[in-house]
């Protein structure tokens, strides 16, 4: 179990290096937001709960982001439309979970339109994101604002951090300072990173318990929006198709790991 959660953290870290991935969503796909909502709103209560799953899963976070990173770039190098599909896979393959989670306290008609609303606009948002670019300075304010983005894109699932960075110019500087160990770019980062998702976790958490079921179907048409929107159709072959179904595989995999240990 400790593996596993380890492993999802990874996968978590990793994904949210890649243009287009949000790692909020990545983590409602492997059931770990609200743990982490509840965590960063009520530490001590959540950490008696959940801390050893929670920390296996941020100690792998920590390794696919940094330790990762420039195995991401390496990676986007040589076949980006596969990694992009495998992580639309991933997320594509815990789409039933999160159905099933989201019905867990009732479903009615504004549950599921707010969920089609949020898929409809995400979408809208990547497409206005994918018309045009900014680039601004290399600089200490630069790589705070990539901690906000990052930060936001954990509080809030279905944003793209990379897509923003791409945007603003500042994505290949700060995942080069990463994978360089360059306390320039990576202490910026952590300043910029801490103080969003400080501030943002305590409203989302009471969002989560007095619209419990609307904000679940958000969220789910959000990562549903996020799988949709990687996916390189122009460019889709064998290999893309193929990473689509292992990454569905291997995400279907995990839950039912996790559902037998739970069990046991």
């Amino acid at each position: 179990m400790l593996a596993v959660w380890f492993l999802e953290g990874c996968l978590v870290g990793f994904g949210a290096i890649l243009p287009g991935v949000s790692g909020g969503a990545l983590c409602a796909a492997f059931g770990m937001y609200k743990p982490l909502i509840d965590c960063l709103a009520h530490p001590f209560s959540a950490l008696k709960k959940h801390g050893l799953m929670l920390g296996m899963f941020v100690l792998g976070i920590g390794a696919g982001f940094v330790g990762l990173s420039g195995v991401a770039a390496w990676c986007l190098g040589r076949n980006a439309p596969a990694v992009c599909c495998a992580f639309a896979g991933f997320i594509a393959g815990t789409l039933p979970s999160l159905w099933h989670t989201a019905g867990t306290h009732g479903r009615t008609h504004r549950d599921v339109f707010a969920g089609v609303s949020c898929f409809v606009l995400l979408l809208a948002v990547f497409f206005l994101l994918g018309r045009g670019s900014l680039d601004l300075p290399k600089s200490f304010g630069s790589f705070v604002l990539c901690g906000v983005l990052w930060g936001l894109s954990l509080i809030v699932p279905g944003l793209s951090s990379s897509s923003l960075l791409l945007f603003f110019g500042l994505y290949e500087p700060m995942l080069a300072g990463i994978a360089s160990f360059d306390f320039g770019v990576i202490v910026p980062l952590g300043i910029g990173l801490s103080a969003c998702v400080l501030l943002l976790a305590k409203a989302v958490d009471l969002l989560y318990k007095k619209h419990f079921a609307l904000v679940s179907h958000a969220v789910l048409g959000i990562v549903f929006a996020t799988a949709v929107s990687i996916v390189p159709y122009g460019r889709m072959n064998i290999p893309c198709a193929s990473a689509v179904i292992c990454g569905a595989s291997l995400s279907r995999g995990l839950e039912k790991m996790i559902a037998n240990k739970c069990k046991a």
